[in-house]
C-alpha cells in the first residue's frame, strides 16, 4: 500500500490574496493623502513673515514632505535655504506674498486649478514657481513663473537636472 504524504500547500507567486491565480498585473488601492494645516517638518509659525529677516533664500515646499527627493533637498541645504513646508489646501497667494518666498515648489498633490490660480496671483511678484509632473520613473519639473514672469511652455527639467536649476535660480536671486 502506497503511503500518502500531505504536501504543504503554498500559494504560487502570482496568486492573489484570495488564492486565485492571476497572470495580469495587480493593482492595489491608493492611500489617501489627508493634509494637515502644517506637516510635521513644517515651520511652526502660522505667519511666515513673523521670523527675523535673513539673507538666506526662502523656499516654500507645498505638498507631502516625502515628495521632494534628496537631490533637491541637498541643493536647497547647500545654499542655506530657509525651508517652509505647507499642505496644499493652506497655500494661497496672500500666504505666499506674506512669506516673501523666492521659490515655490508644488508637488503633484496640488490641484491644477490651485496651480493656475496661484500662478496668476503671483505673476509680476518676482517669485519663481515650479511644479512636479509625475511620470513612469520619477517626475518632471515644469516652470510656471520665473521671477514673476509667466513661462508656460518652457522646457521641463528631469529630477536630476532640476537640482541644478534650483541652485541657479537661488544664486540669481542672491545676486539680484
Amino acid at each position: 500500500m502506497a503511503a500518502l504524504y500531505a504536501l504543504p500547500q503554498y500559494p504560487s507567486p502570482s496568486a492573489t490574496w484570495e488564492g486565485c491565480m492571476s497572470n495580469g498585473p495587480q493593482a492595489s488601492t491608493a492611500v489617501a493623502y489627508a493634509p494637515r494645516l502644517f506637516e510635521s517638518n513644517s515651520s511652526m509659525s502660522l505667519d511666515p513673515a513673523a521670523g527675523t529677516a535673513v539673507s538666506a533664500p526662502s523656499v516654500l515646499l507645498v505638498g507631502r514632505n516625502g515628495s521632494w527627493g534628496s537631490i533637491i533637498l541637498k541643493s536647497l541645504a547647500k545654499l542655506g535655504s530657509e525651508l517652509t513646508f505647507a499642505a496644499p489646501k493652506t497655500v494661497t497667494a496672500k500666504y505666499t506674498l506674506k512669506g516673501a518666498f523666492n521659490l515655490i515648489l508644488l508637488d503633484s498633490t496640488v490641484t491644477p486649478e490651485q496651480r493656475r490660480q496661484l500662478t496668476s496671483d503671483l505673476a509680476g511678484t518676482g517669485t519663481s514657481v515650479y511644479y512636479s509632473f509625475p511620470v513612469e520613473n520619477g517626475c518632471w519639473w515644469l516652470p510656471t513663473l520665473r521671477r514673476g514672469q509667466d513661462c508656460h511652455g518652457a522646457p521641463a527639467f528631469r529630477r536630476n537636472e532640476f537640482a541644478l536649476e534650483v541652485e541657479r535660480i537661488l544664486q540669481d536671486e542672491a545676486e539680484a
